[in-house]
């Protein structure tokens, strides 16, 4: 009896990535996992993380902010005196 055809149908894709990154991949796995399955696995994890917003210090959002110039760095100082 053939196997059900999936529905979720795997296509390949070429990424370019550094030596130095391949060779830590290379280092991680052993000969018997898939390369292809633990990359898989890194991008659906990438892609479902929930952020705790709750959890993040109000100081270090209100510096990324300013370092992304959203905000002034006179207005950061009057928010993080209010902190």
């Amino acid at each position: 009896m053939p196997r059900r055809r999936s529905n979720d149908k795997v296509i390949p894709i070429s990424i370019g990535i550094p030596t130095s990154l391949e060779m830590r991949l290379n280092n991680k796995l052993d000969y018997t996992q898939s390369r292809s399955r633990w990359v898989q696995g890194a991008i659906k994890e990438k892609l479902d993380r929930k952020i705790d917003y709750d959890s993040i210090e109000s100081k270090f959002l209100i510096g990324i902010l300013q370092a992304r110039g959203i905000i002034s760095y006179a207005m950061a100082n009057d928010l993080l005196e209010k902190c």
